[in-house]
């Protein structure tokens, strides 16, 4: 490529830190610069420095030999990055995507998106308004059999979809025996309730939650699978086993769209392992189902019939490996961003995510608000 790109990261409180530091630092066109943490909302927080904490994240990637700041604001001026990757709390993206914005800074901020429809569409006319890039990084972006599962409903094999059912869920981000990506499977150490009720996950007011969290996940592959914008939603959420917070830890959506349904959960109560890595999609002729192998998944297709089939899994494409390398190629070829990536697809699928929001708040069935994003679109 060249010169390389410069990256900054902003935010240590979300664990995703770990592994998009971990990602520009492995690629040989982008160069890691800085990182800065912004405020937090809940000063306790720095209290702790078990693994997954913001304090013991923000130390974490000290050993790739980065400038830490204490402002990030400070750190845009100074650094003149050409990515700024967002991991702060998600209720705080929409204030750190402005200063990205008004600089003119492309961002990549973490899913979700935003915490409702209105911060998303801010978000949009920032970007509009200061022609700046903006895109979201999804971990299932990077998951070639779920492009595989696309490819085969795309196909016409099994017809046309019918209903998409997703679960996704672990223990919590600092849950008994969770582990992220980018530290090498250091697992979370146990923490009491009145330490996991300072982080900001555990506090609805953060943007916390396994509905923001998890049912995320089986939002944007809804809405990539079926094509077409949502139509309604009926939602429940319940905090079943972290009483001590105000945030959900489990969480489901029933979504319509013009053509189909989709069944879409979040859970912070079950071991990841128990649960397979994609979607379960129904259509007119068949089903397509993934299985967990090992680190990765293999693809099963049904017919009709009961017949089963076992796909052999697309080749690795260096191109979708991680976010660093989408966007470095990105920038190298002119070639578009991954579709999960993109800012009008994140829209439909915060407009989903609102609703179940709402639902969940009046017990009712809430419209998808896809008018106040059409009229409003950038």
């Amino acid at each position: 490529m060249g010169k390389k790109l410069k990256a900054v990261v902003i935010g240590a409180a979300h664990v995703h830190i770990l592994e998009v530091c971990a990602y520009c630092n492995e690629n040989e066109d982008i160069e890691l610069a800085a990182v800065a943490d912004t405020e937090p909302i809940l000063p306790h927080e720095l209290e702790n420095d078990k693994p997954y904490t913001r304090r013991w994240n923000l130390e974490f990637v000290k050993k790739y030999g980065v400038k830490v700041y204490g402002d990030y604001i400070e750190m845009l001026d100074k650094e003149k990055p050409d990515l700024a990757l967002i991991t702060t709390e998600n209720v705080k993206h929409a204030e750190v995507y402005e200063q990205c914005a008004i600089r003119g800074i492309t961002a990549s901020v973490e899913k979700p998106f935003a915490c409702n429809l209105a911060e998303a569409l801010k978000m949009a006319r920032l970007a509009e308004q200061n022609n700046a890039e903006i895109y979201v990084n999804w971990p299932i972006a990077w998951r070639l059999w779920l492009y595989q599962m696309k490819d085969v409903l795309d196909s016409g094999r099994v017809g046309k979809l019918i209903k998409v059912r997703h679960l996704a869920g672990m223990t919590g981000a600092v849950g008994i025996g969770a582990k992220h990506r980018g530290t090498g499977d250091i697992v979370a150490e146990p923490m009491s309730p009145s330490e996991k009720a300072r982080m900001w996950w555990y506090n609805a007011s953060c943007g916390g939650g396994a509905l923001l969290d998890m049912c995320c996940y089986g939002s944007m592959t809804s809405d990539w699978l079926a094509g077409e914008p949502a139509q309604g939603v009926q939602a429940m959420q319940g905090n079943f086993n972290s009483r001590w917070g105000s945030a959900d830890d489990n969480a489901c959506m029933l979504v319509r769209f013009p053509n189909s349904i989709a069944v879409l959960e979040g859970t912070w109560t079950a071991p990841a392992l128990s649960i397979e890595p994609g979607p379960e999609i129904f259509a007119t002729e068949g089903v397509i189902r993934c299985e967990r192998r090992g680190a990765s998944a293999v693809v099963k297709v049904m017919d009709i019939y009961g017949k089963e089939e076992y796909l052999e899994p697309y080749p690795e494409n260096p191109n979708l490996k991680n976010i660093a390398y989408a966007y470095a190629h990105h920038k190298a070829t002119g070639a578009p961003m991954p579709h999960m990536t993109l800012l009008e697809n994140n829209i439909r699928v915060i407009a989903m995510l609102d609703a179940g929001i709402r639902s969940v708040r009046s017990g009712d069935y809430e419209t998808v608000d896809n008018a106040a994003w059409c009229k409003q679109k950038p």
